[in-house]
């Protein structure tokens, strides 16, 4: 098992953040798992001593051999990849022999081969966009965290008494109060009526002023665990009040599901730096095509 500090195992992690986030199917054979997530093409997540690649049904195994007829045209879409709804073909697991005989490139190998780089783009998926003719800007990703398991190690944070607001979250006397704030702007009136009652899982915000000037809540969730996602009004940013936010969410979270998870993007500094402030454990590093 390769675990992180407290012991977890990475791979089974990771694959469990990458469902709740995008949703998987169970593998077939030894291919890929396949993502539920209509909007991508594919997901690869890894982590020092773990890796996952995901790919949308129809979409080739960028190691799959490419037919003749595009070897001529290695920048076009391949063909003969069935749209996201068709049955999934060429899908060789990640850690399997690479079989690529398309011309060689600089990035053309197998996924578990190259040497784990955070924060760089990986050769997958880069190596996938040439082969379906995107361009490497379609790749996108960012660090992801893994909240502690115990509640004894969970995080805590405080609002600053500077900061003026008061935090009240999804139990019954936090959801009357929230139908009673101004709605933000960001948030659609069906979407803030759910979110209200809880239809959308627990949550957390900070208030101030007759509204929320920050929100936790769980974008993303499964029966055994959820993701937290986190805003913060623009003038109310930098006041240490999301953190205090996220450990409040977690708190009503951790009651009914295993995990907790925390991720963000690559040129988000604020999201990360509340991460950082809580302390959570770094998992890996989640990165996606569309």
């Amino acid at each position: 098992m390769r675990a992180v500090p407290d012991g977890r195992d990475e791979a089974e992690l990771l694959e469990l953040e990458v469902d709740v986030i995008h949703g998987l199917t169970a593998r077939d054979g030894q291919g890929p798992p396949t993502l539920r997530d209509g909007k991508l093409t594919a997901v690869f997540a890894w982590t020092p001593r773990a890796r996952i690649l995901a790919l949308a049904s129809g979409v080739p195994h960028p190691s799959a051999p490419v037919p003749a007829q595009d070897m001529a045209h290695p920048s076009a879409p391949a063909q003969g990849t069935a749209p996201p709804t068709g049955p999934a073909r060429n899908t060789a697991h990640a850690t399997g022999p690479a079989q690529n005989t398309a011309p060689p490139t600089a990035r053309t190998q197998n996924p578990a081969e190259q040497p784990y780089a955070p924060a760089t783009p990986p050769n997958v998926l880069l190596q996938l966009c040439e082969r379906l003719g995107r361009e490497p800007e379609a790749v996108e990703g960012g660090p992801c965290f893994v909240f502690p398991p115990s509640p004894a190690d969970a995080p805590a944070a405080t609002v600053p008494d500077a900061a003026g607001v008061g935090v009240i979250v999804s139990d019954p006397p936090g959801r009357a109060a929230a139908r009673r704030l101004a709605r933000p702007g960001n948030w659609e009136p069906g979407e803030w009526d759910e979110l209200t009652r809880g239809v959308l899982g627990e949550w957390a915000m900070a208030v101030h002023g007759g509204g929320p000037v920050s929100i936790c809540f769980s974008p993303a969730r499964n029966d055994r665990a959820a993701e937290a996602g986190i805003w913060t009004r623009p003038d109310f940013r930098g006041r240490r009040i999301a953190p205090a936010v996220v450990a409040a969410w977690a708190e009503r979270e951790r009651r009914t599901k295993q995990v907790l998870f925390y991720s963000t993007t690559t040129d988000n500094l604020a999201s990360r730096s509340v991460a950082r402030t809580l302390g959570l454990t770094p998992l890996g590093w989640i990165w996606t095509l569309r």
